[in-house]
């Protein structure tokens, strides 16, 4: 039995003696590589380092224009509103005005024979006289009102509302597109308020919910 022990390991040590060498040597290796990784991971940047990252950082060119900067990066971080386009008036129709926009001080009603506000304007024409549209935009509502007569209101493209009252005949329908110049209606004596007055059109110009003065439209 001692003879055939002495046999293998004559035979078969020198590959176990390799074997394990091979296995220590892995191990070691091994080992060590983690410890280094590990020591590296811990190291703090040096100088060095931090000024070849600001290198880098400084090599990276925006090619970014100012328009589009600035649509990316608001001042005071605020949105930009939308550019809402000119939009360009005309007078509904040539006539004197015989009632002035007086939206506080009391102006005398012959119809009801007493004084109060005006939020528009009157403009005298002969019963039948075409009403223009005075700015582009869309029909918001052409019927009959209780008060106002034959009415037809207009949201123009810069958000102001155009009412036209006291028509005797509506040429538009809701939600039809309307350009400046277009026909609205005719003149008529439909609107009870004013129904005592001589022919005319009763024009009303709305800003933000408020009555503006419409006399502007016939500066030229």
């Amino acid at each position: 039995m001692k003879e055939k022990i002495i046999q293998f390991f004559k035979t078969k040590g020198y590959y176990m003696v390799l074997a394990l060498c091979v296995l220590t040597v892995g191990t070691v290796s091994f080992l060590s590589y983690r410890l280094s990784q590990k020591k590296q991971a811990e190291t703090p940047l040096t100088q060095n380092d931090t000024q070849d990252v600001e290198k880098v950082e400084e090599n990276v060119t925006d090619d970014r224009t100012e328009e589009e900067e600035n649509a990316e990066d608001p001042a005071d971080g605020e949105i930009p509103e939308a550019q809402i386009p000119a939009a360009e008036y005309g007078a509904p129709l040539t006539g004197e005005i015989i009632a002035h926009y007086s939206p506080e001080q009391p102006v005398y009603s012959y119809t009801l024979n007493d004084w109060r506000v005006h939020c528009g304007i009157d403009i005298a024409a002969e019963a039948g006289t075409t009403v223009l549209n005075v700015c582009e935009g869309v029909v918001e509502s052409a019927s009959t009102d209780d008060l106002m007569g034959n009415l037809v209101v207009v949201r123009h493209t810069d958000g102001k509302i155009s009412r036209y009252a006291s028509l005797d005949t509506i040429a538009v329908q809701e939600g039809q597109i309307v350009a400046k110049g277009d026909a609205i209606g005719t003149v008529g004596k439909t609107m009870l308020l004013e129904c005592g007055e001589t022919d005319h059109l009763h024009y009303e110009l709305w800003n933000n919910d408020q009555p503006t003065d419409p006399s502007f439209l016939f500066e030229n």
